[in-house]
């Protein structure tokens, strides 16, 4: 079901209805104003609405900190050799 927005040429307040067909704005019959009942309508276009978190993503983060964590955990190969040298001695 489509939403669609309105302004009123009389008082210019902006409204929207929910509709239960999509109909094109020729054809439709207006609905009235509901801040000063005039019929003196019109479809507008509609502005975009981003509904989303403004953030990072908590997963995203957590995963990159654990991918952090283990790659900190690995140890160099130069040390682990520095390591088996020092056992020989």
């Amino acid at each position: 079901m489509p939403i669609y927005e309105y302004r009123c040429k009389t008082c210019g307040h902006r409204f929207s209805r929910l509709s239960r067909v999509v109909v094109s704005a020729d054809e439709e019959t207006p609905p009235l104003c509901p801040s000063c009942s005039s019929a003196e309508t019109m479809r507008v276009v509609s502005s975009f609405s981003w509904g989303g978190p403004s953030g990072p993503d908590p997963q995203e983060v957590a995963y990159q900190r654990q991918q952090e964590e283990r790659l900190a955990s690995i140890t160099p190969r130069e040390k682990i050799e520095e390591w088996r040298k020092a056992r020989k001695d």
